[in-house]
């Protein structure tokens, strides 16, 4: 089965961009100033990484697919808590969910699913009501579940002009896809 590193490079490779200057993106902002984000990575996620404050645009587009891969190890996985969760087709979907609208975000529309109270943080609660819902429903149907919460959760953002790249993306984990056979 692919590990979560080897996952995470791979979403990047398959759905993240290089460096995206598109002021429409929120994501491209720090600090009131356009510096983009790649493969990405966010200049919020950068700071943290190299504890530093004063990201630039060059600095975004030095950023190499190699760190980005070990921020998203470090501060989505692990950071997280996420790797406290089994590693199935699911939690790689949930990782991911992680990785386009924040950690805490995932893993409260996760923990809402399975019937924890959101609070964004896994802890033991979360991760035995994880490991109940995974064996009750089965990994596929999980998965199908989960993808409609991702669904219904970019939806209610309001943001047309990316909902069809989301929904690809979301759709690119059911157990149909090409996907869910690579990661086993």
């Amino acid at each position: 089965m692919m590990t979560a590193a080897d996952f995470i490079r791979w979403y990047i490779q398959h759905w993240e961009g290089q460096l995206s200057l598109d002021p429409k993106d929120r994501g491209n902002w720090w600090k009131g100033q356009l510096v983009g984000s790649k493969y990405g990575i966010t200049a919020a996620a950068l700071s943290l990484e190299r504890q530093n404050t004063n990201i630039t645009a060059a600095d975004m587009s030095n950023l190499t697919e190699d760190e980005a891969v070990s921020i998203g190890l470090s501060q989505y996985y692990h950071d997280s808590g996420m790797d406290k969760l089994p590693w199935n087709h699911v939690t790689a979907s949930v990782l991911d969910k992680a990785w386009g609208s924040g950690p805490k975000t995932a893993i409260r529309l996760l923990q809402g699913l399975i019937g924890v109270s959101p609070d964004g943080i896994i802890g033991d609660d979360t991760v035995k009501a994880y490991q109940n819902w995974i064996q009750k429903t089965g990994e596929a149907q999980a998965a199908i579940i989960w993808a409609k919460t991702r669904e219904n959760f970019d939806l209610s953002l309001h943001q047309p002009r990316f909902l069809k790249g989301w929904n690809n993306r979301t759709t690119s984990y059911l157990p149909d896809s090409q996907w869910w056979s690579a990661m086993t």
